[in-house]
């Protein structure tokens, strides 16, 4: 067995995620032609292969820990390189992962790398999650929703609980400091129909970690005024007087 193979089956086993070798020979691939293609197009500032391994492709996989159902759609809002998405590809071969991104060079490219790795259950779209969050092909359509943006949490719960579907659930992985972001974003979220459910650590590193995963369960439809347009989420504060 390859070493790098053996060694990223070894840190999934320290990180609780089991990855067997054909997954991992994938998961080694698509880094490596991610990182070649990254030379042409910026999809990663990480470019060190140790830290491409724990902080995207298990960092990516502690997701798998609040997925259940092997066979369940998922959207990935703001994917860039395929985050967490093309690694849940990989592991969830009978899952529907939509790949998002407001980038479409981005998804080009990550579209091209997984049909030459032929990972066949991904697909992707090219908008912004405030507007597809309006069109009703997409919205309330996907049962388990996943971002790793950088945005706060109440912008991600404005962008993600629309489209997720009711009885399904919105992963939002945040830093270490999130405390006061969720906070702030308690009544937004239940204004949007999601509750918190469960706060998991994610990816432990030398007794740290990388992300938590905040788990908001979407327990009634979203209001038909949200998620606003773009200008009024960026500059206007979240109307809480909708609760």
């Amino acid at each position: 067995m390859n070493k790098r193979i053996e060694e990223l089956i070894h840190r999934g086993k320290t990180a609780e995620i089991i990855i067997n070798e054909i997954q991992a020979e994938k998961l080694i691939a698509y880094m490596d032609q991610l990182l070649e293609r990254n030379k042409q197009i910026n999809l990663t500032r990480i470019i060190d292969e140790d830290e491409f391994i724990r902080l995207h492709l298990l960092d990516s996989l502690t997701l798998l820990k609040l997925i259940k159902n092997p066979r369940i759609s998922i959207l990935d809002v703001g994917t860039g390189g395929g985050f967490p998405g093309i690694p849940l590809a990989i592991m969830l071969e009978e899952a529907k992962i939509t790949l998002m991104d407001s980038t479409k060079k981005k998804l080009n490219v990550v579209q091209s790398i997984a049909s030459e790795l032929e990972i066949n259950n991904i697909n992707t779209l090219h908008g912004r999650a405030e507007e597809l969050g309006q069109d009703h092909r997409y919205r309330e359509k996907y049962e388990v929703v996943a971002s790793r943006a950088v945005a706060n949490l109440t912008l991600l719960s404005e962008y993600c609980l629309p489209l997720t579907k009711v009885g399904g659930q919105f992963l939002s992985m945040k830093g270490r400091d999130y405390q006061e972001e969720l906070n702030a974003a308690q009544i937004p979220i239940d204004v949007l129909g999601g509750k918190i459910t469960t706060i998991k650590k994610g990816l432990l590193l030398q007794s740290e970690f990388v992300h938590v995963i905040i788990n908001i369960k979407k327990v009634k439809p979203t209001p038909a005024n949200f998620p606003r347009i773009h200008g009024k989420i960026k500059k206007e504060a979240f109307p809480i007087q909708y609760k």
